[in-house]
């Protein structure tokens, strides 16, 4: 009802625009009419005072009778891939860089300052990891300018080290973020900029931008094994897609991958049944 009103609304607006053209079309000419003829000529005038009224358009209320939500994520996880792919993810302090610090009970790290040394770090791993099945995880990620976040798998082509990377230039350290060196991930930069990493033709990093209307506060990871696809979910957006990444290959054992980046706020990996 609420569309055929605004329909209908439109239509009349669109005749009132056709009525007020030939209006002042007509004017245009009468205006090169001699004095005379314009006092001559009243029935024209009046023809057009009795045609012409702007009329507003039915007013449409306000609140609808309906409201469109996309797919709850956690009823969709429940029915199409069951339960059991919900994975209850701790971190790992195994090699934990000193500028990462975990929390208690190992589901927040955060990132803080070694002044004057420069260690930058490459992330944390899961204590858990996966060769097969279907596993979801969400991150909470409300409070931070900055973070990374996906899977990892050890790739023999690449020659970048996961645990410390001391001595890498902080602009470069990007540069190890692709599924050619084992990463499935994306990231938030600068508070307003989320990307995708992505494999390139060439050496070189091919970085993609992300859009989307709401942005992501608590995000949630599906890594399905058999498919070979990693998939993010805005959880704050009723569970839309960010992105997915698909044909992975994974060799090995795949690993939960968090990094604060250089952003103070924690970065928490939410328990299942929140």
């Amino acid at each position: 009802m609420t569309l055929d009103n605004l329909a209908a609304a439109e239509a009349e607006l669109v005749q009132q625009t056709w009525l007020l053209k030939d209006l002042i079309s007509d004017l245009e000419c009468r205006r090169e009419w001699p004095t005379q003829e314009l006092l001559q000529d009243t029935s024209g005038t009046m023809k057009w005072g009795e045609i012409w009224t702007l009329r507003k358009p039915k007013l449409v209320s306000k609140k609808l009778r309906r409201v469109f939500r996309a797919p709850d994520l956690g009823a969709m996880l429940q029915a199409q891939r069951g339960e059991e792919a919900r994975a209850d993810i701790t971190l790992d302090p195994f090699n934990l860089n000193l500028n990462l610090v975990l929390s208690e009970d190992q589901r927040q790290v955060i990132s803080v300052p070694i002044w004057p040394v420069k260690c930058y770090n490459y992330g944390v791993l899961g204590s858990q990891y996966f060769s097969s099945g279907k596993h979801y995880w969400e991150v909470d990620v409300s409070k931070k300018t900055a973070w990374v976040l996906g899977v990892y798998c050890r790739a023999r082509s690449c020659t970048a080290e996961l645990a410390l990377g001391r001595g890498a230039e902080h602009q470069n350290a990007h540069a190890i973020y692709r599924p050619q060196c084992g990463y499935w991930v994306i990231g938030l930069k600068n508070a307003f900029k989320y990307k995708a990493f992505e494999d390139a033709s060439t050496c070189d990093l091919n970085v993609l931008t992300l859009s989307g209307a709401v942005p992501p506060l608590r995000v949630g990871v599906f890594l399905d094994c058999e498919a070979g696809t990693v998939s993010f979910f805005n959880v704050t957006n009723y569970g839309s897609l960010i992105y997915r990444f698909s044909k992975c290959s994974f060799s090995q054992n795949v690993y939960p991958y968090f990094n604060p980046w250089n952003c103070p706020a924690p970065m928490t990996l939410c328990p299942p049944s929140s």
